[in-house]
């Protein structure tokens, strides 16, 4: 009996030697830790389905998929026989997927803060939720999305996202003959409120087609020369801004623990709906990065972010400047249609206290901006004077670090330090919060 319970045995061990289909998925917390994970949504995060050929083989794979989620401290993946196949079991202890704190944004011109609830695994589906509200210097908002990426385990997803904005908008002069000079020659009062709608399809794990309809009503109040506080022309007409965005994402990337490597490709292309929209106009985006992980928990990663409108109003300027793109120069310093933006950024682990992880990373930041189609001036649009026959090309350099709690799903702080070689001054940028998000 011994030996044939053994022998038994080997025969399980070797059949995982050989693809079997998925019969079901099970979910487990280790002794000490704990887990919500829906089992239907272990199939998701592992980008399996039921009846999929899995061995022994797959599992460096599974795992990988599994750490890659960021939804877990720690897991491990394992086959167990069924009488129709096998089980895919993982066993793991979940990260904190909801985090509820305040945040701070600080540059040299502009300064917020406020307070945000994210919920990065509703129900233990994968669902996200964030509801954030900010006050800031210049620019207050309020936000609150729900996201449904596999909407009952199928390959639909959806989501519906509500925004308001109370904004300063400066436009600055930015004379030819002095690029340190920073003088804002027109500051308007922007109100932006906003409601949208998306329905996508997941083709692959890694390929995502989605639209989204979205509709806005926009107005500007007190636009004036903030030198001297005469009384300036409104930069744009009031009215509703209706948009349909259809959207292609190619994301292979895989995430450890702070570390990212894999390409992604981002393609937008957003009309106005006529009829609907006040302004009549288009805009289009492609990003594309690549990231490596070149030793042991060092990242490179490159950014390609290229941005072209059509007749854009005031509001949906590709303007360049700021966090997001240069970060040794002024929010929304540089005005155009057409943005190309290029950035390359090193990171490397620095040390761990207690249950903080600390990385320091080195940039490099390239852009140009320029208006290609603008809007009729000064029957649809009043512009700057010199602002529509002239690109303007910046570059910056610096460095910063990143705080990261293993034991949440996202990184709580960021600062950089950015010197603008044309501006020839530094900028700092600090995040506390919702950095990276």
């Amino acid at each position: 009996m011994v030996l044939l319970c053994v022998a038994s045995t080997a025969a399980r061990a070797d059949d995982f030697d050989k693809p079997r289909p998925i019969a079901g998925f099970r979910v487990r917390p280790f002794a000490d830790g704990h887990t919500k994970v829906a089992e239907r949504t272990l199939g998701y995060i592992l980008h399996e389905h039921l009846g999929d050929p899995v061995s022994s083989a797959d599992l460096p794979r599974l795992q990988r998929d599994l750490i890659s989620s960021d939804l877990f401290e720690r897991g491990t993946v394992a086959l167990e026989p069924a009488s129709d196949g096998v089980l895919v079991v993982a066993t793991v202890d979940d990260k904190l997927s909801w985090i509820i704190g305040p945040t701070a944004y600080l540059l040299s011109t502009q300064k917020a803060v406020g307070v945000g609830f994210v919920e990065n695994d509703l129900g233990g589906h994968d669902q996200k939720v964030i509801l954030y509200g900010q006050i800031g210097t210049q620019q207050s908002i309020v936000f609150a999305t729900f996201l449904d990426p596999a909407v009952h385990g199928t390959k639909w997803t959806y989501r519906v996202d509500l925004y308001g904005e109370q904004r300063e908008i400066d436009e600055y002069a930015n004379p030819s003959q002095n690029e340190t000079d920073q003088t804002i020659a027109r500051a308007t009062d922007q109100t932006f409120l906003d409601a949208g709608a998306l329905v996508g399809y997941t083709f692959r794990w890694w390929a995502i087609a989605s639209l989204r309809l979205r509709g806005a009503y926009v107005y500007f109040r007190n636009p004036h020369d903030p030198t001297t506080g005469a009384a300036a022309i409104s930069p744009e007409k009031d009215g509703w801004d209706v948009t349909a965005q259809a959207r292609l994402t190619l994301d292979h990337r895989f995430h450890r623990f702070g570390v990212t490597w894999g390409p992604y490709l981002d393609m937008l292309v957003e009309p106005s709906v006529p009829g609907l929209d006040s302004y009549g106009y288009g805009n289009s985006l492609l990003r594309a990065y690549y990231s490596w992980e070149l030793f042991p928990e060092q990242e490179l990663e490159v950014r390609s972010i290229n941005s072209l409108g059509w007749r854009t109003p005031f509001h949906e300027d590709n303007a360049m400047g700021g966090a997001s793109d240069l970060r040794g120069y002024l929010t929304d310093q540089f005005r155009g249609d057409l943005n190309v933006v290029f950035r390359a950024e090193y990171s490397v682990p620095m040390f761990q206290w207690w249950m903080f992880k600390f990385r320091a990373l080195g940039f490099y930041d390239w852009g140009y901006a320029t208006f290609v189609f603008p809007r009729a001036a000064g029957v649809d649009r009043s512009y700057l004077p010199g602002q529509l026959d002239r690109g303007f090309i910046r570059d910056d350099i610096g460095a910063g670090f990143r705080v990261y709690v293993k034991s949440v799903v996202l990184p709580l702080l960021g600062v950089d330090v950015a010197y603008g070689i044309a501006a020839k001054s530094p900028e700092i940028v600090l995040e506390l919060g919702l950095t990276d998000f």
